[in-house]
């Protein structure tokens, strides 16, 4: 049972200053892959660094496998570590870099080829073994980075960025990969990235951080769903949920984005629904209403600004169409169109009405969400 424990840790460079680290409270549990996710200058990295011994832990502890690490140097807490910059030796073989340590460590060599054997044929390296770092891809590049972790049969493995040197279309196949390994050897992986679909996809849980603190850690479908605060609702997903101040409450706790727009709100929250409340909108919760179409009007009225085709969705950016109670932040909403016919309806500069099928309500003072200590139940 490898589990690693961040106990309230800092990491403080200058007193008065804001910690680059600030509490931070994470339990990685035995074989666990989590993800470690947030805006430059959120801490990911150093909490990373801290892990590994790297950096210095100025209050709290660092536990791994059930032992306090907090003081140990980096060689004495059997982590490995894989670099944004591969950190090869250039002079050396791909089966060099990856027998280096072992070799070093005074590992037979019948054993070091053993291993490096293994790890390059897990990691389809074997024809790459007696290339140099100069003759191969980044990608090629960045596995055997990998290979000179794995070799070493570490209770850790963690990652700083590895995939973010490489090109759009090698990262996805890069990450698939990396997730994959991970699942067969069982090794308790923490892994930062600034990518959030790095982290949604390839994270068993996601840890979000800004400014040094941790926001939110959950597993990743949970964490869209229900994000804690405005701050992850805004961060995860692509696009972004909108995010609506200027909300009014009505005497039976139901909540308005306008005259005409009534939010479906959650039993759960209702009784803790007041004036001021924040209201979140994922892209795949609006239903569109056109006009001249029959039935009750209803909805936000907005104009169509621009229509984005991905090939497999397609989303239209909208803003309100003339005055409004309710303002957006970020001005413009996120709407994803879900059929052929929506994206050949629309066009830009036409008006229409989008009613939500489905919220997050924040408060508006702490910008919490409403749900979010009774998510679990759903």
């Amino acid at each position: 049972m490898v589990e690693v424990s961040l106990q309230h840790i800092s990491r403080i460079y200058e007193k008065g200053k804001r910690p680059a680290v600030n509490r931070v409270n994470i339990d990685v549990r035995d074989g666990e892959f989590i993800t470690l996710v947030g805006p430059s200058g959120s801490g990911k990295s150093t909490c990373l660094r801290m892990i590994a011994g790297l950096e210095p832990v100025n209050e709290g502890t660092v536990l791994i496998d059930g032992k306090d690490v907090t003081e140990l140097r980096p060689s004495q807490r059997d982590v490995a570590m894989v670099f944004q910059s591969y950190a090869l030796y250039p002079n050396m073989t791909a089966r060099q870099n990856m027998a280096f340590a072992l070799e070093n460590a005074g590992m037979g060599k019948k054993e070091v080829a053993e291993r490096v054997e293994t790890a390059a044929e897990m990691l389809e390296l074997t024809d790459l073994l007696d290339k140099k770092p100069a003759n191969m891809s980044g990608g090629q590049r960045q596995r055997v980075s990998m290979g000179r972790a794995i070799v070493r049969n570490p209770k850790v493995f963690l990652m700083d960025e590895p995939l973010s040197n490489l090109d759009a279309r090698l990262r996805v196949s890069t990450r698939a990969q990396i997730a994959k390994l991970q699942r067969e050897l069982g090794v308790t992986t923490v892994y930062v990235t600034h990518d959030q679909t790095e982290a949604m996809t390839m994270g068993d849980r996601v840890a979000v951080l800004k400014d040094g603190v941790l926001q939110q850690v959950d597993e990743p479908m949970h964490l869209y769903r229900y994000p804690g605060n405005t701050f992850v609702a805004g961060f995860i997903g692509s696009p972004s949920m909108t995010l609506f101040d200027g909300a009014t409450v009505d005497d039976d706790r139901g909540v308005h984005l306008g005259e005409l727009c009534k939010v479906p709100v959650p039993p759960r929250v209702a009784g803790r629904v007041e004036n001021g409340v924040i209201v979140g909108v994922r892209p795949e919760d609006w239903r569109i209403s056109y006009p001249g179409e029959g039935g009750e009007v209803s909805g936000v009225k907005v104009t169509v600004m621009h229509i984005e085709q991905l090939g497999a969705e397609a989303f239209a950016y909208v803003e309100l169409a003339g005055a409004s109670a309710v303002a957006v932040r970020g001005q413009r909403i996120a709407v994803r169109l879900d059929s052929l016919a929506e994206i050949e309806r629309l066009h830009v500069d036409s008006q229409v009405r989008i009613q939500p099928t489905r919220v997050s309500l924040f408060d508006g003072e702490s910008e919490i969400n409403l749900e979010y200590l009774g998510a679990d139940a759903e």
